[in-house]
């Protein structure tokens, strides 16, 4: 595993990911500093499009020649991603408390199923892409 390039690709998965799920919310009528009262329609949006991103920005990840193509190399960048996620999510959301002087609860976004399902579903994807480009790779 390229660490630095999944690192890389990583914190542009989530620049975009938090861009998108910002103007998502905000054309659904919803205050994204509202965790908890985020309704579950623009979560299976936001869902929708980071599965989106996920996919494509894996295939970005595959692009160097030097990483093997197949689900495990998937997998742990998923893996990757998704703790790059958290610490990011927890520095945004600490800087976001501070700035604007309310305590915005990072448990009740975690504590949400559907975020859950989502995990699953993000690796999962990594996952597949890998496996789909080591079939490729073979042909």
């Amino acid at each position: 595993m390229n660490v630095k390039r999944a690192i890389g690709v990583g914190l542009l998965t989530y620049l975009v990911s938090f861009i998108l799920g910002i103007i998502v919310m905000f054309a659904m009528g919803v205050d994204p500093s509202q965790g908890s009262e985020i309704p579950k329609s623009a979560f299976i949006v936001n869902i929708i499009i980071t599965l989106i991103l996920a996919g494509l920005f894996t295939l970005f990840y595959f692009k160097d020649k030097k990483i093997k193509r197949n689900a495990k190399e998937g997998f742990l960048f998923g893996i990757v991603l998704i703790i790059m996620g958290f610490i990011l999510d927890v520095i945004i959301f600490t800087l976001t408390s501070i700035m604007t002087s309310t305590q915005i609860n990072i448990l009740e976004y975690y504590s949400n199923p559907i975020f859950w399902l989502a995990l699953i579903l993000f690796v999962l994807t990594t996952t597949i892409v890998g496996a789909i480009k080591e079939k490729k790779k073979k042909r």
